[in-house]
Parts: C-alpha cells; structure tokens; sequence
C-alpha cells in the first residue's frame, strides 16, 4: 500500500482515503467495463496526418493540406540562474511559455510520489513500488533484516509515495482497459471529467476506498449518467490528478451539475513535487531518461542520472530522451500532474513479464534521481555553510561543458493517441490494432540508429519490401520499434522517430549553436494520408 511520509522519516499514518464505493473489480461487478468515448482531438475528420518529426506541434485545422512550421526553442546562453529569472536572460521564442519566476534549482523537493502500473501489463514498476513498500515496512519497524540499499536511510529529505496507477488493467494483466491511461492527462480530456453533484452526494458513504491502489470512481453508474459513457481509464485519470494535481481548479457548478474546470495558468501548486513514472517496452530501448522541454530541474536530474547509470552502475546504453512539450498544459501523460515529472523507461522485456536485470536498471535510474533531488536538498539546507565543496551542480558543470548534454528529441505527435510522432503504419481492415505489415528485420532491435531515405523499412503480406520515403526526414533515428503497446490504436500505432540533439540542462531548453539557427523555421506541407498506407 502506498504511503504518505511525514517528513525525513517513514510514515505510519493511512493513505489518503476516499468515501466511495470499492472498485467493481473487488465487488466482482461488470460494470467497470465502460463503453469507450471518442474525445475530440482538434483534428479534422477522415485521413491521418504526417508531417516532418520536428515541424512545431500544432493541431492540424481543416483542409485539404495542413502546414507545420519547423522552430527550433534553447538557447546558448551561459548565463547563472542564482535568482529570479528575467527575460533578458534568453532569447525569447514565440512558442514557449513565460519564464518562470523562481529559480527551480533554489526549491526544496519535498513529495516524491513514484509511479507503477501506468500500463498494467508492465510489471517492472510494479515490482518496484512493491519493494519500496517493503522497505517501508522494514524501516517502520526498525528490523534488523533492513537491506543494505533502503531509500528511507539513503534519502531522509524526500517525502517518498508509491501509487498503482492502473489497478483494475494490472490484475487483468492488460495494458488497459478501455483505453491507454498515459494518453488521459491532457486538459481537455480532464475537463470532461468533472466531478457531478451525485458524485458529490456519495461523500456520505460509509465505505471508504484506497485510492493509491484501488479504483474508486463507483460501479453502479446510471445509465443517464454522463460518466457511464466514458472509459474506465479517463475516471482514473481524474482520481490520480486529483493526488498528484491539480492540472486543473474547480471555480464554479454549472447548471448541468458539472464543475467548471479549467487549467490555472497561474501556475497551480500541484500536492506533488516530482513524479516519477517507472514504464517498461518490449522495444531494445535500453534505460531511457524521458523528460519534457523545458523544466530545468528535470534536466539537471537526467544529466545527473544518465553520468550515474553510466559510470556508477556500468550501463552503456543509457540516453535521454526529451520532448518538445514545454507547456505543462499540453503534457497528456500522467507525470505531467506533478510539479515536475520524469519518466524511466527500460527494455526490452516482454509484457506482462519480470526479468531480474530490468528490475535492476529501472532500480539504479530510479535511485540514482532520488540521489540527486537528496543531495540538491542537503545543499539548500547547508546554504552558505557548504564550506566551499563542490555541490551536484558544480558537479554537472565540470561532466558537461558548456552545459551541454547530449539527447534524442523526440518528433512531436501529430495523431490522437501519441506522446510524441511516429511513422504510422496501415491496419488490417477487420482490426485496428493488427497492422498490415511488419517491421523489416534490420531494424529490430536497433532503437535510436539512423534510418535514411530508400532503407528497408516495412514488409507486406507478399513479401514486397516498403523503403522509407523521407515523410520525416532525409535522416531520423528510431526508437520504440517493434513496441508492443504501439500495437494499439489509442496508443497511436507506429515506429517512434526522434533525432539527435543536444540540451541545456541549466535552462531544459534545446540547445542551438547560433542565432541564426534559432531563427530557422521552414514550411512543410503534410499530405492527408499516410505515404506507406
């Protein structure tokens, strides 16, 4: 059971509790299998879309063609963050969201809430937010069997949580059940799950329910109900944003009985400081660091992590892997409820399977973050007592010159479902989640190499080899290939592309070599359907 710690120690008090209904699954109710609801995606009807993977992230409008413009965000400057920030201090770029006013590097980290089971068919975070509950207990109870490596005496700064995210799709041994859970994040989905005036009434209910590790939105929801038509997993989303959140503020209740919810662009003050959410893929994508652009706190923590797996544990395929989503707002997964959120994921493991060596790679990025939020603390505590020693970020300047760390940016999703974009492929026209054709086989296995124009990319049912046609580019890397969970439609179906790129792990920004650069931008034309359908 995830706890809530009280502060530099382990704590023994419950978890939050909510007096709701248990969850059906416990009640041996049908009635969690919801229908699915299509939400509204921004995209125009009919077609799909596919653009150059580092075209600017805009919502195509309708029409017969759509256009990106490509933009590069970062800057080269070397300037020090020891206060408020001022907006002289970078370049300004039309597409990123106003500086924030305090420095994040002068910020205790207090509520770290670590994440399993976001995909409930990916058992390596479970497996670890259950040995960090073991640790609890071991520590609680000041046994002598405590393990060498336990987080509660590593890291006594940190206010340490673990939640089961997907609890109802982890006991079916289902990636989900309606729908993916780390796509139910964004603030349009969330807004459609405002919490009703029966929802409200059920308050007086006797039955109180875990929310940390049980589903606890009801199960006998009446069919006029609006909440009956939507998937199991946006109710979830609306419980875990309401713990790790708040990405949106209740204001006022219209007349239908819905609040009216709305993202505080003031920056709300989420009850989560960091969260981390462990993944795991059946794609050879090694330990991979995912942050979002922007958040300098979390790029320091990658750069951190990645010299850590690198040279602490011996882990040579290692790498970050960032997206171009400064705007918390526009983050569709689930660590965007925190403050600050960071992502591990690891591979390759098949679904639904434990391997000892993944658990172990997941375990040494996961330890080596908590590490570095400790060590960060330790110093703000000390301030100007630290006796002239080094401190960790003294250390990143000395491992990264000019604060440069080397990445992956990630091309950004074009299509309902994804995270970031991808080379869709076609479906079979009976089932939209059995693809139409297969992988070639030299690109199994082979996440983050180069994939150039006329290579080998798809195979159909007659054997005819699909080249790649520069839909993305002359040159893209790939990552997550041959993934299982990208089988899926609401996943969004595909090979994901990135390319090499470098950030500022000072500013979260990705880095540009010169003015110039930054000023770059470039019409692209996106055809309505895809090239390889």
């Amino acid at each position: 059971m995830g706890l809530v710690l009280s502060k530099n120690k382990p704590a023994s008090t419950s978890p939050r509790l909510l007096p709701r209904p248990r969850h059906p699954l416990l009640l041996g109710s049908a009635a969690i299998l919801l229908s699915a609801t299509t939400f509204p995606t921004g995209t125009a009807s009919g077609g799909k879309f596919i653009c150059s993977a580092f075209a600017a992230s805009t919502v195509p409008t309708a029409g017969r063609s759509r256009s990106f413009r490509a933009f590069h965000r970062g800057g080269n400057q070397r300037r020090r963050m020891s206060g408020v920030l001022e907006e002289g201090d970078r370049k300004a770029y039309p597409h990123a969201p106003p500086l924030a006013t305090v420095n994040p590097f002068s910020r205790r980290i207090e509520k770290v809430v670590i994440v399993g089971g976001t995909h409930g068919n990916e058992y390596t975070g479970v497996w670890c937010i259950k040995s960090i509950e073991k640790q609890r207990q071991l520590w609680n109870e000041k046994s002598t069997d405590i393990p060498k490596a336990n987080i509660f005496s590593d890291f006594p700064t940190l206010d340490i949580a673990t939640l089961l995210a997907n609890p109802v799709a982890h006991m079916q041994n289902k990636r989900f059940v309606d729908s993916d859970l780390n796509r139910e994040f964004s603030v349009e989905k969330l807004r459609r799950v405002a919490m009703t005036k029966s929802e409200t009434q059920e308050e007086n209910s006797s039955e109180e329910c875990d929310i940390r590790n049980e589903f606890c939105s009801g199960d006998n929801f009446d069919a006029s109900d609006p909440l009956a038509s939507l998937p199991h997993e946006a109710l979830r989303a609306r419980e875990i944003e309401s713990i790790l959140g708040p990405k949106l503020i209740p204001h006022t209740v219209g007349p239908n009985g819905y609040s009216n919810m709305d993202y505080d662009h003031s920056n709300p003050e989420p009850l989560t400081d960091v969260v981390v959410d462990l993944h795991t893929t059946t794609a050879n994508m090694g330990i991979s660091l995912i942050i979002p652009e922007g958040d300098s706190l979390m790029s320091a923590a990658a750069a951190y992590v990645l010299h850590q797996c690198r040279s602490k544990y011996g882990y040579e395929s290692v790498q970050c892997l960032m997206h171009a989503l400064p705007k918390r707002e526009d983050r569709q997964n689930l660590s965007s409820c925190g403050r600050h959120g960071f992502t591990i994921e690891v591979g390759p493991v098949p679904q639904g399977v434990l391997r000892h060596d993944v658990v172990e790679k997941t375990q040494a990025a996961m330890h080596s973050l908590l590490e570095f939020l400790h060590l960060r603390n330790l110093e703000l505590e000390k301030g100007n007592a630290n006796n002239g020693e080094p401190t960790v970020l003294d250390m990143l300047r000395q491992i990264y010159p000019n604060n440069i760390v080397p990445c992956y940016r990630s091309a950004p999703a074009v299509r309902p479902g994804e995270l970031s974009g991808k080379i869709s492929w076609p479906n079979d026209e009976s089932n939209p989640n059995f693809p139409a054709v297969i992988i070639h086989k030299s690109l199994q296995d082979r996440d983050f190499e180069p994939l150039r124009i006329g290579d080998p990319l798809f195979v159909t049912l007659d054997g005819t080899i699909i080249p790649y046609d520069g839909s993305h580019g002359d040159e893209v890397h790939l990552i997550f290939v041959n993934e299982g969970g990208y089988y899926y439609e609401s996943s969004g179906t595909g090979i994901g592309v990135a390319v090499k790129s470098r950030f500022d792990w000072e500013t979260g920004w990705f880095f540009v070599d010169s003015d110039d650069e930054a000023e770059v931008s470039e019409e692209i034309v996106v055809e309505e359907t895809d090239s390889y359908e």
